[in-house]
């Protein structure tokens, strides 16, 4: 189940520091339906961004909706030898440390990199992404 829920998490996504433009934390909710847009990487050892990959037409299809009540429910779609594939819906439980900026989906544990009202961003890798031997980030990008 997690390798379905987020499969297109296995993207590119990178790290990404908060800005001075957040929202007021009292006013950020993560209930709703969220769509994929893109994915980053972030440079390890200096911060700055190695690539931008915006989702495909047939991700963008794919929706996360962090229900009130803690559950998760992701439509994933991926392309697949040149098809828009729909690998069905998964739930999962999730909670949220806003707080501390952790996010747990179905007993994995993800950094959130920045969380506005309309843009949330999740590290879901950490690998090397160009090759200075400094470990970098991936993150998730979605919008609502």
């Amino acid at each position: 189940m997690k390798k379905i829920l987020f499969l297109a998490v296995s993207a590119a996504f990178v790290f990404s520091s908060c800005s001075n433009d957040d929202d007021d934390n009292n006013s950020i909710n993560i209930v709703g339906v969220w769509r994929q847009s893109k994915t980053l990487k972030i440079s390890g050892s200096n911060g700055n961004l190695i690539s931008t990959e915006t989702a495909s037409t047939c991700n963008q299809k794919s929706t996360y909706d962090f229900n009130a009540n803690n559950q998760l429910t992701s439509h994933i779609f991926e392309n697949d030898a040149n098809n828009c594939t729909d690998f069905g819906s998964q739930t999962a439980p999730y909670s949220y440390d806003m707080p501390n900026k952790k996010i747990v989906i179905d007993g994995d544990s993800y950094d959130v990199a920045k969380h506005t009202s309309n843009e949330i961003q999740i590290v879901v890798d950490y690998g090397q992404f160009n090759d200075d031997n400094i470990e970098d980030h991936m993150i998730l990008v979605l919008t609502k």
